[in-house]
């Protein structure tokens, strides 16, 4: 994969504090795609990153997108990825696996503007609509949510990759063709916990991305607003917080979705942030996790049902909750920080979640830190 390095450093600085943008033609261009701004604006993204640093003549996305040593090799993902889902239980991880991978390659390009490794994403999700992978005939729950879990890294990649040239008109036709099958498939789940919201926010990105306005509306409603209608008074989740002691895991991954819903709401001119329902919303949830971090008994009521708690911690234990601040917390970190940055509730997050410099979460739709924060 070929990095591009500024040349001509002297033009960089033309004066304090301004920055040059890279000489040569961006890769990117939102002819002949539905809502190019959808989540984010790709072109103009890129050459915000791309652009050069004043103070240290790098391009200023170095320090906030992925790097060359993040890039997974694709070729090893394919195999597996392809048999994925239709055996369902753990082989839905590599359809997960193929979409992170897929992800950090697509966010590496958005930096580096190389077409090289786009054509070799594109190609690979061509095979796989080709193959239509993933896709059961009768699918239950398990093949569902092995959809849901690879969409909200796979989706933002191809909003970036659909507007390169790597991909033609043909190669968007079909691949998108399958992203709508894997939505049906998608639906069988009955989305009552995060895995709904999740779906919520892959059904808004979708809707842009096809020019289908009811299915936007329709992740909406059966996301982001369907959680905080089922979400209690004091801002816990009740799908989320009878999880043992995931509890407090699982309420973060739940905000973690409904921020990103938010985020693709926002590249609309929609404010979901501020959306109240019974009068409750997103930033009651981040309050009760606060609060529960600091004092356990506040969700261990609810966690000692223990329904279907971590694999890796599976016995519940009064006061026990694992660490809430996770790489997924990061992520939401990011763009709320990031939206409100002068905010109580943001001072009081960046408090206590050591956010970093480079953020990549699934659940915020992959290098979070790439195309969220300001440059």
């Amino acid at each position: 994969m070929s990095v591009f390095r500024p040349l001509l450093l002297g033009l960089a600085t033309l004066a304090a504090g301004c920055a040059a943008i890279p000489t040569g033609p961006s890769i990117f261009s939102p002819a002949g795609v539905t809502h190019p701004e959808a989540l984010f604006d790709v072109t103009s993204r890129s050459a915000q990153l791309r652009a050069f640093s004043a103070g240290t003549g790098a391009m200023k996305g170095t320090r906030y997108c992925v790097r060359d040593r993040d890039v997974p090799e694709l070729a090893p993902l394919v195999g597996p990825s392809l048999a994925a889902v239709k055996a369902g239980g753990d082989s839905n991880n590599a359809a997960r696996d193929m979409a992170r991978a897929l992800n950090a390659v697509a966010f590496y390009v958005l930096l580096q503007n190389d077409p090289e490794p786009a054509r070799q994403a594109v190609s690979i999700l061509r095979q796989h609509a080709d193959a239509n992978a993933w896709i059961v005939e009768k699918p239950n729950w398990t093949n569902a949510a092995g959809v849901i879990n690879a969409f909200p890294a796979l989706l933002p990649a191809w909003h970036i990759l659909r507007q390169t040239p790597a991909a033609t008109a043909e190669d968007k036709a079909v691949i998108e063709g399958w992203f709508q099958r894997l939505a049906v498939q998608a639906d069988e789940h009955p989305g009552d916990n995060n895995l709904g919201t999740a779906r919520g926010a892959a059904d808004m990105m979708l809707g842009l991305m096809l020019n289908d306005p009811a299915r936007y509306q329709r992740g909406i409603q059966t996301g982001y607003i369907a959680q905080l209608r089922a979400m209690r008074p004091d801002g816990s989740f009740p799908a989320e917080t009878d999880r043992g002691t995931g509890a407090l895991q699982n309420q973060s991954r739940n905000i973690a979705f409904l921020l990103y819903a938010a985020e693709v709401a926002q590249s609309q001119g929609q404010n979901l942030h501020g959306t109240e329902v019974d009068g409750k919303t997103v930033d009651d949830a981040i309050r009760f996790l606060f609060a529960a971090a600091d004092d356990n008994s506040l969700v261990d009521g609810y966690a000692a049902a223990n329904r279907n708690p971590p694999k890796t911690d599976p016995e519940f234990r009064p006061g026990a909750q694992l660490d809430p601040y996770d790489s997924t917390a990061r992520g939401w970190a990011v763009l709320y920080t990031e939206r409100f940055p002068r905010s109580e509730l943001s001072a009081e997050i960046r408090q206590r979640i050591k956010i970093g410099t480079r953020v990549t979460a699934d659940a915020v739709g992959g290098n979070v830190t790439c195309y969220a924060r300001r440059l």
